[in-house]
């Protein structure tokens, strides 16, 4: 088989209208699993058994700092200041965005660091036959053609096709919301499913053995599975809380009263005959003073 592949040569529904010695043999594995070697080499050709990275992205963390409303107010206020002479107040004003930006990224790069520290210490793992031997490996080290066993209480590592059940039932909750668990059999599907989560002869990864044991041959890993494709269109981005929102709202709302007060103060300024620079760093300090940043 052509490991060097994009992805796996068969899919899950197409596995489970296969009997299951044709989908081993598609899979170019068989019913004491892959060689070592050739695991390894499928593992580098179509990647870990992972949805997403949970390392922990200074970058990352650094442009949600800069997606605060009232930077860039700050920052034209710097500007205005150092053009127009002030360059103490041009100095403080800086000081004051790098003191919230480095602030607000020391805390929440802190927080990541500790979610990722958290995460490498969490390991699934499961039984696989390797060289023709059961052994225990890391679920993100599974590949297309593993053969897998289950029994109560796994969860499943990836999508895969049953070769042989024994009273096997699964709870799909997550992703069907069916309450009640799915019996399985071995025999290969037909034309009568009623939705594409509806395939009797496979398991779903991150559905959960509620009843007997299975010995079952990897199909896909990843992002190709169908938990994996939920997870992946949810984007890379967690969705703000509601607080991180009312945040927002705030912030977005205090930039337009300042910018309408600034306006009107340097054009009443201006009409009553002060000179434009005074209109113009008086409306400075009072776009300043509206801005609670640090």
């Amino acid at each position: 088989m052509d490991t060097a592949a994009a992805a796996p040569p068969l899919t899950l529904d197409e596995a489970a209208r296969m009997q299951p010695d044709a989908v081993l043999a598609a899979l170019g594995s068989g019913p004491q699993g892959l060689a070592a070697a050739e695991a390894e080499r499928r593992l580098a050709a179509w990647g870990a058994n992972v949805l997403r990275d949970h390392a922990a992205s200074a970058w990352r963390v650094i442009a949600n700092q800069l997606r605060n409303p009232l930077l860039p107010l700050l920052v034209i206020a710097a500007i205005v200041s150092g053009v127009t002479g002030q360059v103490t107040d041009a100095g403080i004003i800086v000081v004051m965005v790098v003191l919230s930006v480095g602030l607000g990224f020391a805390n929440e790069f802190r927080s990541e660091k500790a979610v990722e520290a958290l995460h490498d210490q969490i390991h699934h793992v499961t039984t696989t036959f390797r060289d023709g031997h059961a052994t225990t490996i890391d679920v993100t080290r599974l590949v297309p053609g593993d053969v897998v066993r289950l029994s109560i209480g796994d969860v499943v590592p990836a999508d895969v096709r049953l070769l042989a059940v024994d009273g096997f039932a699964a709870d799909e909750a997550v992703l069907t919301g069916e309450s009640m668990p799915a019996d399985k059999r071995t025999e290969p599907v037909g034309d009568e499913l009623a939705s594409p989560n509806d395939l009797p002869s496979c398991a779903f990864m991150g559905t959960v053995v509620k009843a007997g044991t299975a010995t079952a041959v990897v199909v896909r890993t990843g992002a190709g599975t169908r938990f994996g494709a939920i997870a992946m269109k949810l984007g890379d981005r967690h969705p703000e809380t509601s607080f991180q929102r009312g945040l927002r709202s705030f912030g977005t709302l205090l930039v337009r009263i300042t910018a309408v007060l600034v306006t009107a103060i340097f054009v009443i300024n201006v009409a009553i005959g002060r000179p434009p620079i005074d209109a113009v760093l008086f409306s400075l300090a009072v776009a300043v003073g509206l801005t609670p940043e640090l």
